[in-house]
């Protein structure tokens, strides 16, 4: 649990290295912003939601419509074209993926299961007649679409054109979309939520850079008579395929056309055949997408193209390549693309980099600082912001999603002659309508953030605030305090009034329910069933509507908070819920979750935090949406913990991400702990008596079901059943003692030993006592030391009295070679030391301790050495504690199951917690009887708290072939098949 002091060294990432603030730091910026800008970006309250409805997208349309011949000239107008061709591309995008409908590839189920390759031939057969039938009955609507599009070719002409925009020709298109946004479309595309462009969105790309791609085609290929056939690969390519038809037409080519496709989505007969015509006709096929990843998109769209007749050099592929793949061609996937003409545009070539540019904005400062009554403003070069850069480089974690930003120094003077040195931070947030969010997110939520300057041109100016050291800081009630009045005002300043979340699930673009299915559907067990769950786990997720849709802050870590003066500030507040690299996440239950997590908040501090946030927002029900969002932040930063260790650009943080990784797991551990113990039966008092059961945690009480440690049904009735028999429970465990005393708390266990014996608990009085000697202690310290010297070595650090290291393999931990870790003992000399492997980590510990001897030194701590014991274990290391317990009991899948047989260990024919609870009936009654106890109180307890949750609790329990039939009755089990 962290203290009071740890929150005082919050600041920009990095900001530990810096001294301090500079001895003539003036005090924070007062909040001040331009009327132009505030009353333009008001009109906008509904940029808040990235995923409206399409009759929402075409709502605003009109209304874009309306302002792009009354808006004055200047940087407005420019917003408002800008906005009708990002609105007007999503309603082309969405009817395209509409037309094209649902492609399901059963392939999957094949490899999974080949025996059932017969039936999958027959099931793809069926689905491809049902889709050839629905694209012949939406006829009308593809004729309605290619209206459409002629319109928004007229548009973009206009709009292309350098210079101001015809006024004539500007009223002709604005009319003539507006006609065609009168006929009403199909509910089945009113009601479905565009996907999200992000290019425009994270990618600090803008529609300038596509013009300039234009501009290196036409280059390139001066021929105007040739034909050409743009390609865009959707979803970016709906945006970008006919702004570049538009410019080649402007530029005086006489045959262009474009068609989007989604390759990895499947083609339509209409796409495929503008393909085949194109390359009939002797076209250049020029392909063009937001930046690569992989590039394996990339790659089946070429593909693509040759499958349609196009030789290799009449492709010709633009590629803007993003700052964070700059090896793009070392990809293996690329190479596909050999033969293939590519045209690159650069990172230093993109439109907002030349934003960037210190005499650029030293202009764009000068016109917020004027209207601020300062009379000149200077952009300097200086060691000091070089520094701050160098942060901001060092803390990134170098994906699309990590955007453009840099700080300044300026020198700024006063109309009395006084002058002063200020930080600015310029930041990407989006392009057109896709950033405005940023400008009024920092305006309504002044109170806790850095003072915001202005937005244009896609780019927020905030004061940027030099990290203070600590002093005596604030104390945790007070920034706890803080923590729940921001993600409260973020709840009346910041609601989306219609909540997405269910519209997203359908479009299939809710990460956080993906993410959190995926998770949970580790109940079923079998990988299969599991896979073909996750749809209908996700449909029950998305049936919980919150009542408060926000757009939330999506990242409430430590470091994302910074301590000037007077008080607790969110440096990076704009948003990281919704977006396509995001989670889609829109209940502020979420922040309050990883506030929890990454402040590390005890049971008491997290009361008082959603205390605070209820009495400030009126969220009554959050309490009733916490759980599900504790599992999602959990999983989620443990995910992204690992990407980032799997990332060799990131080295230099790998044993930061450790921490946030075993932070998580920590986390999921006690939070679903919590949740199981509440399912239980609990004794009225906490109190030593015999006979005493001891159980083992993991494989007896826990098991890996979801990705972390968990009980199941089983097991909160055999801990019920335990209680209600007023049995005292213990553990004897490899955990760490913090695990122990969180496990005595939830479940109501009188105490336990930690980590093979190291160190035991008597949870009535509060007692511990540890086991081993010191001078194993300084042995384990030397051979800690010499481990965290070695590349890609980790070690969890909640282990204090023996040692827990691994490494990561498969999106998991694993033990450390044997050799490797032998090898560093022996040079060492540790003689006092032993070396125990599992299948998640390496643990080494003092050979004086064992579970046997932890359990006599629990009883004699607690003055009981008598006591009857019996122990259910599951592994070695509980020969141990069998051996001095007065009776054993343990799960099928006991590891050497003789040396347990004679020690007396009596094994049950069921596994893990069945098996557990069967031991825990024969423990109560020998003779298989029952008694008036034994009504299953923790059966009773179940679906009274969270359904979803507890009926995967009993899944857990059910055998694979029960669990797969009634699977495949689910007609949900179909779209897991979806491509």
């Amino acid at each position: 649990m962290g203290n009071g002091s740890d929150l005082l060294r919050l600041g920009h990432p990095g900001a530990s290295v810096l001294e301090g603030p500079l001895a003539t730091e003036p005090e924070v910026l007062h909040r001040c912003l331009l009327d132009t800008e505030s009353r333009f970006y008001g009109e906008y309250p509904w940029c808040l939601n990235v995923v409206p409805r399409i009759e929402e997208i075409v709502e605003h349309l009109r209304g874009e419509l309306g302002r792009a011949e009354d808006v004055e000239e200047g940087w407005q107008r420019g917003e408002v074209m800008t906005n009708v061709f990002l609105l007007a591309c999503a309603i082309t995008d969405t009817i395209d993926d509409y037309l094209v409908g649902e492609a399901y590839s059963f392939s999957k189920v094949g490899r999974l299961v080949p025996r059932l390759m017969p039936a999958v031939r027959a099931a793809e057969k069926l689905f491809a007649l049902g889709r050839s039938i629905r694209q012949a009955r939406l006829r009308p609507v593809r004729a309605w679409r290619q209206q459409w599009a002629a319109g928004v070719g007229e548009f973009l002409r206009v709009f292309v054109a350098p210079g101001h925009p015809d006024r004539t020709r500007l009223s002709a298109a604005r009319v003539r979309l507006a006609r065609l946004l009168s006929i009403r479309l199909p509910a089945a595309i009113r009601l479905r939520c565009p996907r999200i462009p992000a290019a425009f969105r994270t990618q600090d790309l803008t529609h300038f850079d596509i013009l300039t791609l234009g501009r290196m085609f036409a280059a390139a290929h001066p021929d105007r008579r040739r034909p050409i056939l743009v390609v865009g690969l959707r979803t970016a390519g709906s945006y970008f395929g006919p702004l570049l038809c538009a410019y080649l037409e402007a530029e005086g080519y006489q045959h262009v056309q474009w068609v989007t496709v989604r390759p990895k989505k499947g083609i339509a007969r209409w796409e495929s055949a503008m393909l085949a015509r194109g390359a009939r006709e002797g076209a250049v096929a020029v392909v063009i997408d937001e930046p690569p990843d992989t590039g394996s998109t990339l790659a089946s769209a070429v593909d693509l193209a040759h499958r349609a007749g196009f030789a290799a050099n009449d492709v010709v592929v633009l590629l803007p390549v993003h700052p964070k793949r700059r090896d793009w061609a070392s990809s293996y996937e690329f190479l596909p693309l050999r033969g293939v003409r590519i045209l690159i545009l650069e990172p230093e070539q993109w439109h907002k980099h030349r934003l960037l540019e210190a005499q650029t904005v030293e202009g764009r400062l000068a016109e917020y600082f004027t209207s601020r009554g300062y009379a000149s403003v200077s952009v300097v070069a200086s060691a000091t912001a070089a520094g701050f850069n160098t942060l901001l480089q060092d803390s990134s974690e170098e994906k699309f999603h990590t955007r453009l930003k840099h700080v300044y120094e300026i020198w700024i003077r006063t109309n009395t002659g006084r002058s002063e040195t200020r930080y600015v931070l310029a930041k990407s947030v989006g392009w057109g309508w896709l950033g405005y969010h940023a400008f009024m997110s920092g305006s309504r939520l002044a109170e806790f953030v850095p003072p915001v300057l202005g937005l244009r041109d896609g780019l927020l100016f905030t004061e940027w605030l030099p990290p203070r050291s600590s002093g005596t800081g604030e104390d945790r009630r007070r920034v706890i305090g803080r923590l729940a009045s921001y993600i409260a005002a973020r709840v009346r300043s910041l609601g989306l009034g219609r909540d997405p979340s269910f519209d997203l699930n359908r479009a299939e673009q809710h990460k956080g329910f993906v993410v959190l299915a995926e998770s949970l559907s580790h109940a079923y067990g079998w990988k299969p069933t599991a896979f073909l769950k996750r749809g209908r786990i996700q449909h029950e997720l998305s049936q919980r509507r919150c009542p408060v849709p926000t757009l939330i802050d999506g990242r409430m870590r430590r470091e994302e908070w910074i301590t000037p003066s007077g008080g607790l500030l969110k440096a990076d507040f704009e948003h990281h819920g919704l977006g396509k690299t995001e989670l889609n996440v829109t209940d502020p239950a979420y922040d309050l979750a990883e506030a929890i997590l990454y402040f590390r908040l005890s049971r008491d501090e997290e009361r008082s935090l959603i205390a605070r946030y209820i009495e400030e927002s009126g969220d009554t029900s959050v309490e009733d949406r916490l759980f599900f969002n504790k599992l999602l932040s959990g999983r989620w930063a443990m995910m992204t913990a690992l990407a980032n260790l799997g990332d060799p650009r990131l080295g230099h943080r790998h044993q930061e991400f450790n921490t946030q990784y075993v932070d998580a797991w920590n986390f999921l551990t006690v939070q679903t702990t919590q949740f199981c113990a509440a399912l239980c039966h609990r004794a009225e008092t906490l109190r030593w008596r015999t006979p005493l059961v001891v159980l083992d945690i993991d494989g007896v009480v826990d098991k890996q079901i979801f990705g972390f440690p968990s009980t199941t049904a089983a097991g909160v009735e055999a801990i019920s059943l335990l209680h209600a028999h007023d049995r005292a429970i213990a553990v004897n465990t490899a955990r760490p003692l913090s695990h122990v005393k969180e496990y005595c708390r939830a479940y109501g266990f009188v105490g336990g030993v930690a980590e093979y014996g190291s160190a035991v608990w008597d949870a009535v009085t509060g007692r511990e006592k540890v086991l081993v000697s010191s001078e194993s202690l300084d042995q384990l310290e030397r051979v800690r030391d010499a481990l965290r010297q070695i590349p890609g070595v980790f070690l969890n650090d909640g282990y204090r009295y023996s040692l827990c290291a691994y490494t990561y393999e498969r999106g998991t931990t694993v033990p450390l070679p044997t050799l490797l870790v032998q090898n560093v003992m022996a040079s060492l000399k540790v003689e006092r030391l032993n070396l125990h492997q599992t299948y998640l980590d390496t643990t080494i510990i003092a050979k004086e301790v064992d579970k046997g001897k932890g359990l006599l030194a629990l009883l004699e701590l607690v003055g009981q050495p008598d006591l009857v014991t019996v122990a259910i274990g599951d592994s070695e290391p509980d020969f141990a504690m069998f051996g001095v317990a007065h009776q054993s009991f343990a799960p099928a899948h006991i590891s050497r199951r003789a040396v347990a047989r004679l020690l007396g260990c009596r094994i049950d024919s069921d596994s893990y917690q069945l098996g557990f609870l069967h031991s825990v009936r024969a423990i109560l009654h020998p003779d298989g009887g029952q008694c008036g106890r034994c009504r299953a109180p923790g059966r009773l307890r179940l679906r009274e708290k969270e359904p979803l949750f507890e009926e995967l609790l009993a899944v857990a329990d059910q055998g694979e072939l029960r669990s797969l039939l009634h699977t495949l009755l689910d007609p949900m089990a179909f779209q897991a098949m979806a491509r």
